[in-house]
């Protein structure tokens, strides 16, 4: 049994480095045991520096026992064990999507803390086919309908940290993963919480149980729309690479295409939804379903005069303003050339960096406090912009004076250096070692292997002379 998990495990562990620390998250299910026996093999075979980590979520007086135990199996094994609880308060409800994302949080600091960039998983196929199906129900009940959800999860996402969650089992049942325990005599937990059915995920899991043929339809269903995702991110990516571009402020200009062809053009429209996202900040993209003000807006662009106010729209924390180009004829008419996108003046908070942290601001930009002073970012009012340009003689150049009231301003605790910094809006006059960039939450927080051409776009921005960031 031990040759035929080594024959496997190249290729499960394919392109993993083994130049880092690698970890195994293990919580004694028989789905992480078995991938803690995988790992182990491979980890020897290879020389990698294997840690298998425990998450105590503190919800059931068990836990502490089973991490015990796995720790015990650890021992055995010669795999370094940690155990790390979610302290503090739980919330009332949603507990198990707050389980899960403070579950990554524990294992992405404890990724960075020893210099690791892999965390290993065990989601099995029934976990991909149990996700696609919640996800498929949730799908046709808000009418989302973009299919992007329905790709469920990659092999590979990525962190905003930089911090990879590799799953290497989504090929393998669960039963044949107990079949392999079972032959290498080796126990695992059954979490009482696997049978409780208040739990959505619990109740589809025994409706597949009785239905392998829809588990199969589903799994199906979930490659033809990875592979869907991909190309439309990469083909958003593309057109997002040839134009958009972005200004001081920030202010980020999306181009359209002419002829109108923006309506219902799933790639235009994704690209659009990431230029909300890079401009709003919120955690996710906005469903394609709320876009309608957006088409709606472009749509009736034709019938407004020169001369007539420019339309907008919020929408994902973004103020979205349509831009004209004239048309030739005998009546004055425009169509719309182009989108403009901005931070809306609403829900904008403050933060404080002591030296050697980093943190993300307004879901936008990730900043990293490389001084020796503590750094604090708010964003700016207008009484706060008047009295900067009255004391630097002149106004800031930008494009559109609306994005200054959302834009962050650094203040540092610098004596030779009367006036505040703003980052995206004057390139260059940042302390050396304050680094700031682009990161938008939506884009780069658990970003699946999909979506990497969105991910990379948004890096690119940080090049953009344009950007005022500094290098």
């Amino acid at each position: 049994m031990t040759a035929a998990i080594a024959t496997y495990s190249d290729h499960l562990f394919e392109g993993i480095s083994t130049e880092a620390p690698v970890i195994v998250a293990v919580s004694g299910g028989s789905d992480s045991m078995a991938l803690l026996q995988f790992a182990h093999v491979w980890a020897q075979k290879h020389g990698a520096d294997l840690h298998a980590v425990t998450i105590d979520h503190g919800l059931r007086p068990e836990a502490a026992a089973e991490a015990a135990f796995v720790a015990g199996v650890c021992a055995g094994m010669g795999v370094p064990h940690l155990t790390l609880a979610w302290d503090g308060a739980k919330p009332a409800f949603g507990i198990q999507e707050a389980a899960r994302l403070s579950r990554y949080t524990l294992l992405d600091d404890f990724a960075q803390d020893i210099g690791a960039v892999t965390v290993l998983t065990g989601h099995t196929r029934d976990d991909q086919a149990e996700t696609i199906f919640m996800r498929a129900v949730r799908s046709a009940e808000n009418g989302a309908g973009d299919g992007r959800g329905l790709a469920a999860m990659a092999r590979v996402t990525t962190m905003m940290s930089g911090t990879s969650i590799v799953r290497p089992l989504l090929e393998f049942s669960r039963q044949s993963l107990r079949a392999m325990l079972t032959d290498l005599g080796q126990a695992w937990i059954e979490d009482p919480s696997n049978f409780d059915e208040t739990y959505e995920r619990v109740r589809v899991r025994r409706m597949l149980e009785k239905d392998m043929e829809l588990s199969g339809r589903l799994l199906r269903l979930g490659n033809l729309s990875a592979r869907l995702r991909r190309c439309q991110a990469e083909d958003a990516a593309r057109y997002l690479k040839e134009h958009a571009a972005v200004e001081p402020g920030p202010v980020f200009r999306l181009a359209l295409p002419a002829g109108g062809k923006v309506m219902n053009h799933p790639v235009i429209e994704l690209a659009i939804q990431v230029m909300i996202a890079v401009a709003g900040g919120q955690s996710h993209l906005v469903p394609r379903r709320r876009l309608v003000p957006v088409r709606e807006m472009i749509a009736g662009f034709r019938a407004i005069r020169p001369g007539g106010k420019d339309p907008s729209v919020t929408l994902g924390g973004a103020v979205i303003g349509c831009r004209a180009q004239a048309e030739k004829g005998a009546k004055p008419r425009r169509s719309a050339s182009h989108l403009v996108f901005m931070r809306e003046r609403r829900n904008l908070g403050s933060l404080l960096l002591e030296p050697g942290e980093a943190a993300l601001w307004d879901g936008r930009l990730h900043i990293t406090n490389g001084t020796s002073a503590t750094i604090f970012i708010e964003p700016a009012g207008r009484q706060q912009i008047a009295e900067y340009e009255a004391a630097r003689g002149g106004r800031y150049k930008v494009s559109l004076r609306r994005a200054l009231f959302s834009t962050p301003v650094v203040h540092t605790q610098e004596t030779d250096h009367a006036l505040p910094r703003l980052p995206m809006v004057e390139s260059g006059n940042l302390p050396r070692g304050l680094e700031v960039r682009l990161a938008p939450v939506a884009i780069e927080h658990f970003c699946p292997d999909t979506d990497i051409a969105l991910k990379d776009w948004v890096r690119s921005l940080d090049s953009h002379a344009s950007a005022s960031l500094q290098p």
